[in-house]
């Protein structure tokens, strides 16, 4: 393929650029070895010499020629990260630089690596889905994709993966469970002793979907007991189902929660003391999703907080505090937070490339116009991970999974995920990914140690005593909040890292430290002689070990363990209520979190599901509603047993009731069962009791542009009294939104105490459907916290959209909201009038 690689030096801050055709391929999966392997290449132009250069692009000093056949052996090499390069071309304007023929990493054995259980350090391998055959070239183990991604990730020295399983897919039949190549890659996982966080969803059509969950309480406990029965120790935890908060569980929050409870309690019932955790949400805390969500006590059904995070390293502790909050406020502080996917899209969208890699067929979609990354995005990757690591550990989470470890793209391949590419190699963050963990998987992050404007330093604690700082100079990477980062050229500085007074004297070998950079080249460096240890820095993060006695001056978050919820004994888990309300009587609101009230009146069936032991007694309250038609007396038959089901009609009370939640919850023999929470909100009554203020929507001037349109046009309509938008797309591939921001222009303006955000809206676009994946309106606090909540989707004439606000941890200070949709079509009119808030 052809590539530009940048040549990054320190010194002189010089960009060298090649050319690249790679043509080479050799005998280590992937292209990894171990270090002191001499690997073999084949594919070269016979009798042509050739040259190894490092990452950057610098000479190595290793060299030699292609045989006649176009093979050759490299020398045993040391960790790192390689480019082997062909002899350069001769123009007829002189020499050019030389072809890059392939890439190489070198890593510690794998054997050699401490991995224990509770270790921060994962990545989303998803290879059940992500890696299938012909996902990317594999001309080793026999074409066996599943087996050369297993064996990179050891190579690599993960200690945890998560996987996908799609539910529908591997028990087609009740009971009927076939898991194929889901069983296989847990079985090659586990024989590299590498931990599997398993996650699934989509349920078959036989568990009773409602539109992907299923209401079938009973076939989820039975199945995910199972599932956890014959994974056993595959297994290590399990995750139920993936961002419920967006498209993979498009139901209201409560039919999630109720999901959620029964697969818990499956699984429990298998193993114990395997963690279970709920799906890991996909927008920030205290989104209305996830408080919806503890509101009806998920809380106690999962034995950590899952969430996922592909934003800017400089929000991650504003991000990670909002969720230290969040736990807080619902009564779990304390608890161990997962990340299990993170990434960054600082890099850019992938280009099309001209030709396909070497050995990669179109079946693996390598094929010319494949869109991939740069040498140059690819650095940029490399260079997020380990800042990325440190900063998360920084604020307190107990383990994160990048994503994601397979070749794959998304947004039409202009999103190049991954850490090997499409014929199979692997790329530079591999290669920093290794290096991370043999320098400091298994130690402790003690925290930060302040060394100077622009330069960043963080101490490990290895438990033999012994430290190791990783440091590097500031670059967008640390600092962007968006758009595309470069990565070079980067200029070198020195960091002085002060060692402590006998210390350094007696270090063997007279102060002499090891050195490592980002890819894993050792070197050494020596203390001065008033104890400062000079170190070159760059914005590549690099690390130097050895040390002893530092201290930390802003000590790092602690990292809680897993913590099961115990229930005490005046309450009963195994007792879950679930509601199915009448569409024609409510719509749902909010990011699906809010049943809005379609007249004065609602109708709603009530199940009770008994997935304990024995036989119970008793019955189920509400408050927050009057509900006519709730039964004396319940009796519940022991599991397997049908659920109880009853009909209520809902009837708020008055005017006081015209925002408010509905709470279910039974007792049976005198313990209390979880809550089944339904925030509601009734239109007729807000417009009633409610003092209406118009914001400053008519300006023109207070409409601020926020879209990915090439077109965009707005105007006052005059025949239509509205702001009208006209907005345009030319890529077919590229992610298609449109939310422009109104600001709120005063104090009184303010929607500390508005129950709902009102307008009305009307689209066109140049699709007969007019259809949108996506309506929203986004609350933006002046310090940057977000709520998103979604609205019933615009048609072509005038409707009224009600947005209830209750029940919300809003961002302090809201100061603007953004309205808008993601059309399907390529062009959209976008007519919005009346905006107003009600109090």
């Amino acid at each position: 393929m052809f590539v530009e690689i940048r040549q990054l030096l320190p010194a002189g801050c010089a960009a060298v650029v090649f050319s690249a055709t790679a043509a080479v391929t050799f005998d280590a999966p992937g292209h990894v070895c171990v270090e002191g392997a001499a690997p073999a290449a084949r594919g070269g132009k016979a009798g042509s010499a050739w040259t190894l250069l490092d990452w950057r692009g610098a000479p190595t000093g290793f060299g030699g020629k292609f045989d006649a056949r176009g093979e050759t052996a490299l020398p045993r090499l040391p960790a790192g990260y390689y480019r082997l390069a062909g002899e350069p071309a001769i123009t007829a304007s002189g020499p050019r630089e030389p072809d890059v023929l392939a890439t190489i990493a070198v890593v510690s054995a794998p054997e050699d690596l401490a991995r224990p259980a509770s270790q921060f350090y994962g990545v989303d391998s998803a290879q059940s889905w992500v890696s299938s055959p012909g996902s990317f070239a594999c001309p080793w183990n026999g074409g066996d994709t599943f087996r050369t991604v297993s064996d990179l990730v050891r190579l690599a020295g993960f200690p945890h993966v998560r996987e996908r399983m799609r539910w529908g897919e591997v028990e087609k039949a009740p009971g009927a469970f076939d898991y194929g190549k889901y069983m296989y890659n847990a079985d090659l996982l586990r024989e590299r002793g590498v931990a599997v966080l398993g996650m699934f969803h989509d349920c078959p059509p036989w568990a009773g979907p409602i539109r992907r969950l299923p209401s079938r309480l009973d076939v989820v406990y039975d199945s995910c007991k199972r599932l956890a029965a014959d994974f056993g120790d595959r297994m290590r935890a399990w995750e139920f189902w993936n961002e419920p908060d967006i498209s993979f569980a498009p139901e209201p929050v409560w039919d999630y929660a109720a999901a959620l409870k029964a697969a818990y309690l499956g699984m429990k019932a298998a193993r114990p003391d395997m963690p279970v955790m709920h799906g890991g949400f996909s927008q920030p805390p205290a989104e209305a999703y996830s408080e919806a969500l503890y509101d009806n006590d998920a809380g106690k059904f999962s034995d950590a907080y899952t969430i996922h995070n592909y934003g800017s390293i400089t929000d991650y502790s504003a991000f990670f505090a909002a969720v230290r909050d969040f736990l807080r406020r619902h009564g779990f502080g304390g608890r161990a937070v997962f990340v299990t996917e993170s990434g960054t899209n600082l890099e850019g969208p992938a280009a099309p490339q001209e030709t396909p890699p070497p050995g990669a067929g179109a079946e693996c979609g390598a094929r010319k116009g494949v869109k991939a990354h740069s040498p140059e995005q690819e650095l940029v990757v490399a260079e997020f991970y380990p800042k990325s690591q440190i900063a998360m550990q920084m604020e307190g989470v107990s383990r994160n999974f990048f994503f994601v470890f397979g070749a794959y793209g998304e947004r039409g391949g202009a999103k190049d995920w991954g850490t090997l590419r499409r014929d199979g190699t692997a790329k530079p963050v591999f290669a920093a990914m290794s290096t991370m963990l043999r320098e400091v998987g298994s130690a402790r992050l003690e925290g930060e140690i302040r060394v100077g404007d622009g330069l960043r330093a963080y101490l490990f604690g290895h438990a033999d005593g012994s430290q190791t700082v990783a440091f590097w100079a500031v670059s967008p990477v640390d600092t962007a909040r968006g758009g595309t980062v470069s990565a070079g050229p980067d200029c070198g500085r020195t960091l002085r890292l002060e060692l402590p007074r006998g210390t350094w004297e007696c270090v063997a070998g007279g102060g002499r430290f090891r050195f490592a950079d980002m890819c894993g080249a050792v070197s050494f460096v020596e203390s001065a002689a008033d104890g400062a240890l000079p170190l070159p820095v760059t914005r590549f993060p690099a690390y130097v070990s050895g040390l002893s006695a530092l201290k930390a001056d802003v000590p790092a978050r602690p990292m809680p363990h897993v913590s099961p919820y115990l229930p005490d004994p005046g309450e009963d888990l195994t007792v879950v209520l679930r509601a199915e309300l009448d569409p024609e009587d409510f719509e749902m609101a909010g990011n699906k979190t809010c049943a809005m009230f379609k007249g004065v009146t609602g109708r709603a069936r009530i199940q009770v599901w008994n997935l304990g032991d024995g036989s119970k007694t008793g019955r189920v309250d509400v408050a927050g509603c009057h509900a006519e038609g709730l039964p004396d007396t319940i009796a519940l038959g022991p599991r397997g047993s049908p659920p109880f089901e009853f009909d209520c009609t809902l009837v708020p009370a008055g005017d006081a009731d015209a925002v408010g939640a509905l709470d279910f919850a039974g007792s049976f023999d005198g313990r209390r069962s979880s809550r089944l929470h339904v925030p509601f909100a009734v239109p007729h009554l807000m417009f009633k009791g409610a003092r209406r203020k118009e914001l400053g929507w008519r300006s023109v001037s207070n409409w601020r542009r926020n879209d990915s349109a090439d077109v965009y046009d707005v105007v006052w309509d005059e025949a239509e009294q509205a702001i009208r938008f006209d907005v345009a797309w030319s890529d077919p591939d590229i992610d298609r939104w449109f939310y422009p921001v109104l600001r709120l222009r005063s104090s009184d303006e303010s929607l500390d105490d508005a129950a709902a955000v009102v307008f009305e809206v009307k689209t066109a676009q140049d699709k007969i459907e007019n259809d949108f994946r996506h309506s929203m309106v986004w609350l933006d606090g002046k310090r940057g916290g977000q709520t998103r909540l979604r609205y019933r989707p615009p048609v072509e004439t005038w409707e009224r959209r009600l947005v209830p606000l209750n029940g919300l941890a809003m961002p302090e200070d809201v100061a603007a909201l953004r309205i808008g949709a993601n059309p399907q079509g390529s062009r959209m009119t976008f007519w919005i009038r009346n905006v107003e808030i009600l109090q």
